[in-house]
């Protein structure tokens, strides 16, 4: 910016405050941030209270949940993938997958449903293409966000190797599975936690987190409202209390 649109710029700041417009501040004192609000909000919440947020922040902006135990979700996973009308699924590569047998899950039910359900993992050594292609074509997708924002009922999604950023952004339907004990009170304290985990871990930080919440929703244009116009129209929070 030249002086002379710099000093433009600063007379309209100084006569919308009130000042003489020619006055340019030489030094401006720092806002005293002590007493805010961000660290302090919703601190005495116990975990039982900042759930019940997180599930009345679901139903404001549409987002299906229901609750579930380690030793039943893979049952309560093929529930809502029928609850969404079936499909192509897509599903990752994570730990958890290989935790809770997913994969044998899903292979058993593919060879039995009678092509109502169909099953694509997301392997990176596949190639990119035929990762990308599929998930496209997919009806449903499954991840496993790291934590969850009770005050707005959004999930923080890593992208890398196991879980591309596809997964949650190109099927018609999202199916994410978040244990409880991750969901955090507010912004404020999750951006802490990611910056604890990846400070001590580095090598794994991820190619970029994704934070959802709920299903994709814009009235940018005339106020109108359109669903799904940056991602899936329809979303499950499989919530897992372990």
């Amino acid at each position: 910016m030249d002086e002379a649109k710099r000093k433009q710029f600063i007379a309209r700041l100084s006569r919308a405050l009130g000042r003489d417009q020619e006055m340019c501040p030489a030094f401006v004192e720092g806002f005293d941030y002590s007493h805010g609000p961000q660290e302090t909000m919703f601190k005495d919440l116990n975990k039982d209270q900042i759930l019940t947020m997180f599930k009345e922040q679901c139903q404001r902006v549409g987002t299906k949940f229901v609750e579930t135990t380690p030793d039943k979700l893979g049952e309560t996973i093929l529930a809502a993938i029928e609850d969404w009308g079936n499909g192509k699924v897509v599903f990752p590569s994570t730990p958890e997958v290989d935790e809770y047998k997913l994969k044998e899950l899903f292979e058993q039910d593919a060879a039995n449903n009678g092509g109502t359900r169909t099953y694509f993992q997301w392997d990176a050594s596949k190639g990119r293409e035929e990762c990308i292609s599929n998930t496209a074509n997919a009806d449903i997708g499954i991840t496993f966000p790291y934590c969850g924002i009770a005050e707005t009922a959004t999930v923080v999604q890593a992208s890398g190797e196991e879980s591309g950023r596809a997964i949650s952004l190109l099927p018609t339907t999202h199916i994410a599975v978040l244990y409880t004990d991750t969901i955090n009170p507010r912004m404020t304290q999750t951006m802490e936690h990611l910056a604890e985990r990846y400070h001590n871990d580095p090598a794994n930080f991820p190619t970029n987190i994704c934070l959802i919440s709920g299903p994709s929703r814009t009235a940018d244009i005339e106020l109108v409202t359109v669903d799904g116009a940056h991602g899936p129209i329809q979303v499950t929070y499989v919530l897992v209390n372990r």
